[in-house]
């Protein structure tokens, strides 16, 4: 979302035990699962590694030609070797422009999660938000992102929050021409409408934790006359 800045510091959260957690993930735990760069995000986010807990997903989002997003983690499993009922959504969320789905990885953190992901957003808060993107990035020691604009179409509609979860001075954002450093333990709205770029310039990895936030869900009207479903799996159980 254009924020009208470059960065907002939204102020202080505690990441404690979240990083308490993050001190037991593996190299598998972090490289495992490609479904991010593979098939959600641009080429500029390749140079990261991700943990995916929630994402929006739209047909027009891909070119795959696949209708369900279901169907699409399915294919991009199967020709990754994996079993795709390790990776399929366990739940969607409807809102007024995509639907949001949440990923099995959730299960895993929703209990160090939840309180950061409440704090993050309060500044922001509105009673028909939603969560419409939730991930933990690394940032290896001297990888770059290169300078890109978020093009997918809810990057106009939410905030994207950065929660920092490491101490690494030297990683340095240019954002619209300005350059930033973060805070272990801050959430920031950052501007991702405007050309931005990272660079770890030292030898530790940069962790954040980003929160997409759709602060008005809308109306949701569902069409009674679709009743597509998935070719290759059960339809995703819908919660409201």
């Amino acid at each position: 979302m254009d924020i009208g800045a470059p960065l907002k510091d939204l102020g202080v959260v505690n990441v404690k035990d979240l990083i308490a957690r993050l001190t037991t993930l593996t190299e598998e735990d972090w490289t495992g699962n490609t479904m991010r760069q593979d098939i959600l995000a641009s080429e500029a986010h390749s140079a990261t590694d991700n943990i995916v807990m929630k994402t929006e997903w739209h047909p027009s989002a891909s070119n795959s030609n696949l209708q369900h997003f279901e169907d699409l983690v399915y294919v991009w499993a199967k020709s990754k070797g994996h079993d795709p009922e390790k990776f399929l959504p366990i739940a969607r969320e409807d809102t007024d422009f995509w639907p949001i789905y949440t990923m099995p990885e959730w299960l895993k953190f929703k209990d160090v999660l939840e309180p950061v992901i409440q704090q993050a957003i309060a500044p922001l808060r509105t009673p028909r938000g939603v969560i419409s993107r939730l991930a933990l990035v690394r940032l290896k020691g001297g990888g770059q992102i290169a300078p890109h604009v978020d093009g997918h179409a809810m990057a106009t509609r939410a905030h994207r929050i950065h929660v920092s979860l490491s101490s690494t001075p030297t990683v340095e954002y240019k954002i619209d021409g300005r350059k930033f450093t973060m805070e272990m333990g801050h959430a920031y709205d950052f501007n991702n409408r405007v050309r931005h770029s990272v660079r770890n310039k030292g030898r530790n990895a940069r962790i954040n934790l980003f929160v997409d936030y759709y602060p008005d869900r809308g109306l949701i009207i569902n069409n009674p006359l679709n009743v597509s479903h998935p070719v290759h799996v059960t339809p995703t159980p819908r919660i409201q």
